[in-house]
């Protein structure tokens, strides 16, 4: 599918590209909500980028070691490596920074678009990353954080729940962990057939105005320093409903077991 035939939906998964780029002078956004990250302050986070349509930035993603990018199955869907790049050490995802090439992509073998589930991929850059003070690897989480615990959003996703342009700086915000019981709302169990609440999820909610948009697919939530989990879907953007992420520790030996079996 072309760039050009992404439309801005309802509610979508949040790494859709939400309007014709041909219409949009900066499709990309931010979080909603946040504030420019300081520089240098998250220096795990990458831009996934269409090195076929002008390095276009269409999903987020995290430098889990040095050759591997932790990022969202939904976001890698009818694209090549070939046509993929990842740049790192920088906040403005159109300047500065390090750009590499993508030679491997990993889906998760069950992951489906319908259900959404098991949406977490792994992408194999073809030279190490050069590891600074702007570019490191985070490491993944062991443990689960508790609802009520504040962990890190950040990313390159649509500023406001409307979808409107905004600057290409990195955004970040905190947010609040509640309990799969919590994100189960029922305006969310409308859509469970699509998209569905499952222990392999984790879930933050923070008040109307503030959340994942789209754009911040496969970006980490970061609690306590580690990834705890993977922007994966939102219904609708920041309009006071849960967000759901892929829940990284449930999927830590598959992550591990990819990497040994797909070194360069």
């Amino acid at each position: 599918m072309s760039l050009t035939n992404y439309f801005l939906f309802g509610f979508v998964l949040c790494g859709a590209l939400a309007a014709k780029i041909s219409e949009l002078e900066d499709p990309e956004g931010r979080v909603v909500g946040g504030k420019d990250a300081p520089d240098g302050a998250l220096p795990y986070q990458v831009s996934l980028q269409r090195s076929d349509h002008n390095n276009f930035a269409f999903c987020g993603g995290a430098i889990i070691a040095d050759r591997w990018i932790l990022t969202a199955a939904h976001c890698l869907q009818s694209v090549s490596a070939k046509d993929l790049s990842v740049l790192a050490g920088t906040n403005s995802k159109s300047s500065g920074g390090i750009r590499y090439k993508v030679d491997k992509i990993i889906n998760h073998e069950k992951y489906t678009n319908r259900p959404n589930v098991n949406d977490i991929a792994l992408l194999r850059t073809t030279e190490n990353i050069k590891f600074t003070e702007k570019v490191k690897a985070i490491e993944i989480a062991t443990e689960d954080p508790k609802p009520g615990d504040l962990c890190k959003l950040s990313g390159w996703g649509f500023t406001d729940k409307y979808g409107r342009r905004s600057p290409d700086k990195l955004q970040w915000l905190d947010v609040k962990i509640i309990s799969e019981k919590d994100c189960k709302t029922d305006y969310l169990k409308r859509f469970e057939k699509d998209f569905p609440i499952t222990e392999n999820h984790i879930c933050t909610l923070n008040k109307d105005g503030e959340g994942t948009c789209q754009g911040d697919s496969g970006g980490s939530l970061v609690c306590k320093n580690k990834t705890n989990g993977i922007v994966s879907f939102n219904i609708p953007c920041a309009h006071g409903q849960p967000d759901a992420y892929t829940r990284s520790t449930k999927y830590s030996k598959w992550i591990n077991g990819k990497m040994e079996a797909n070194k360069p």
